[in-house]
This record gives structure tokens, C-alpha cells and sequence, in this order.
């Protein structure tokens, strides 16, 4: 399924694709719906990443081993696996040093030129595809990706034994980022969005508390937790951020906004001492998502909202947005 420009889908007979010595060939089996996929879809960019020519969206992904190159040994045809799709060159200080998510020259399924997981077939390299056991599903499977975005966002912010713990957006990555908190030792989690069903989910996934800041104020909460983790889309949430975090804490901005620029003050960040880290997709943090998953510390299967087709790709890309109060994470199914 290509998208030839914004707005419009078109389903296309390709070749199945052929390995190299390094790559599996995945037959896939769910593709989880992105923010990231719908904003492709609707206005053809995110930030610098721009499309420019026909691209095959979805890049959370889990299938069945069909092919293993000359040079696996790490997996074998009939493995159930979950496929990561960030890959760096592997030459670079970033990679030799083990950031590869911010290699200059790194790849991502479904970001411009890179092609994504919309098919019935995916090589990828093979150690950047991790065997699922049995317990976990091939839904479950797919949503590895944002999970290890949260726990990336979870590391980075440096959540700790007994931190108190705020994270502004409940959509997939806050709800992920919130239970990650949990699991790494947070004392407590509260959780902001506008949309009650979200607050409700993060509710009977454990947070501590849960507010709807369109309707009730935080105001008093100002400098009462050590860290933040921001992983809302609206701009103005990390203005809350800067005003909940405590003096000496850290906030940990996740994911991109949709404005390329927010007004930070200055002299607060002086006089309070915070930190201010950025957090880009993951480094290595599938077999730790697998983990959790698999001990039932992290829970995914609650976050799936409905199930697609393949060639349903433009409903399911549409459905979040037009079923806000009822829609967490939509799954395109084969």
C-alpha cells in the first residue's frame, strides 16, 4: 500500500524482495498505526522529513521468519518476531558508540526515502529483528516499537527509585512512557491529557492520578516532580512541563511537535537548575520491551483499540482522528 501523495493510497503488485547474507525476510503479520504514519498521510511531512516521492508507510511491525540469509545465526525460518526499524550505518562515532538513532546516515521503515512495513514482505536486517515467544502476540509484537520508544524516554529522563514522576500526553508513547516509569520505580505517576478516555485507560494501566488539562488546572502541582516526561504533541505542554518539574529535576521532551519552535524561559531554567533532554526513538531496547512484556510488568494488549486490513490502510489511518474518544492504537492486520 504506497502513498502516492497526501491523502491518497494506492495498492501496487511489487517483487517479493530478495535477502542479502545479513537480512531475514519477514512475512508480515500486524502493522500498528503511528502518529507519525497519519501525519505522512495527511500532510506528507514531519518536520525535515518530507516526502517527496511514493513511500510505503508503517513501521511497527511483527511477522514470521520465511528467510534467513547465508550470515543469521541469531534466527531461523518459523520464528515469530517483532522488526525494529531504525538502522545506522554502522561506521559512524554514533553507531561505533552505540547512539545509532542519531546516525546522520541512519535509516527508518516508512521515513522518507525508506520505505516501511504497509507489505506482505520485509527484508530487514537481521539484527534489528527480535524472536517474540509464545505468550507474546504478533498485535503485541508490532507495538515493541512504541514501548521502546518509552523506555528510551524513561532512560533518558533518568527516572529512578522512588522519583515522582509527571507525563503530559496519554496517547501511545505517554501511556507507554507512564507504565516504563512504574516499572523502573517511580513512587508515582500522574498523567495529563484533554481526552477522558485516554486518562481512563492510563487509570487501569496504574497511574496515580490522572487530570484532564483542558478542564482542571495544574497550577498546583508547580515544582512537584523530579521528572517530566513530555510526550505531547501540543506546544504549550511544554510550557507545563517547565513549570511542573522541580528545582535540580529533568524533563525529557519525546517525539516531535507539530511546530518547529516554543518559547522556553531562560531565567527559570537558571534559577531552578533543571535539566532538559531530548528523546529519539530507542538504542537497543527491544529485548527489554520483549521483557517486560512477557514478565506482565508493561501491558499492550490493552492499548488496541480496532483492526484493519491491508487494503483498509487509509480507514485505519483516518480512525484515530475521527474516533478520538474511543481509539488508542489501531492495528492493520494480514
Amino acid at each position: 500500500m504506497v502513498l502516492m501523495k497526501p491523502g491518497m493510497i494506492m495498492a501496487k503488485e511489487m517483487p517479493k524482495p530478495s535477502i542479502r547474507d545479513d537480512e531475514v525476510l519477514v512475512e508480515v503479520k500486524s502493522v500498528s498505526i503511528c502518529g507519525s504514519d497519519i501525519e505522512y498521510y495527511e500532510a506528507g511531512r514531519i518536520g525535515e522529513f518530507v516526502v517527496k516521492e511514493p513511500l510505503i508507510l508503517g513501521h511497527e511491525s511483527a511477522g514470521l521468519v520465511t528467510e534467513v540469509g547465508k550470515g543469521v545465526d541469531n534466527l531461523k525460518v518459523g520464528d515469530r518476531v517483532a522488526v525494529e526499524p531504525v538502522v545506522g550505518c554502522r561506521k559512524c562515532k554514533y553507531c561505533k558508540t552505540g547512539h545509532y538513532n542519531i546516525c546522520p546516515d541512519r535509516t527508518i521503515l516508512a521515513t522518507p526515502p525508506t520505505n516501511g512495513a504497509f507489505v506482505e514482505y520485509l527484508a530487514h536486517p537481521a539484527d534489528h529483528v527480535f524472536k517474540l515467544p509464545d505468550s507474546i502476540s504478533y498485535d503485541e509484537g508490532a507495538l515493541m516499537e512504541p514501548l521502546s520508544v518509552g523506555i528510551h524516554a524513561g532512560e533518558r529522563a533518568d527516572v529512578r527509585l522512588g522519583d515522582r514522576v509527571a507525563v503530559l500526553g496519554a496517547g501511545p508513547i505517554g501511556l507507554m512512557a507512564m507504565q516504563v516509569a512504574l516499572a523502573m520505580g517511580a513512587s508515582e505517576v500522574m498523567i495529563t491529557d484533554v481526552v477522558d478516555f485516554r486518562l481512563k485507560k492510563a487509570m487501569d494501566l496504574g497511574a496515580s492520578e490522572a487530570i484532564n488539562v483542558r478542564r482542571d488546572s495544574i497550577d498546583s502541582y508547580a515544582s512537584s516532580f523530579d521528572k517530566v516526561i513530555q510526550a505531547s504533541k501540543a506546544p504549550e505542554a511544554f510550557t507545563q512541563a517547565m513549570k511542573l518539574v522541580d528545582r535540580r529535576g529533568r524533563i525529557c521532551h519525546v517525539g516531535l511537535l507539530s511546530v518547529e519552535e516554543v518559547p522556553v524561559d531562560l531565567n527559570l531554567i537558571t534559577t531552578r537548575e533543571f535539566d532538559i533532554v531530548g528523546s529519539f526513538v530507542y538504542v537497543y531496547d527491544y529485548p527489554r520491551a520483549i521483557s517486560m512484556v512477557n514478565s506482565g510488568k508493561v501491558k499492550l494488549a490493552p492499548l488496541v483499540s480496532i483492526h484493519f486490513s491491508l487494503d483498509e490502510v487509509e480507514k485505519a489511518l483516518r480512525y484515530p482522528k475521527e474516533h478520538p474518544d474511543s481509539c488508542i492504537k489501531t492495528m492493520v492486520t494480514f
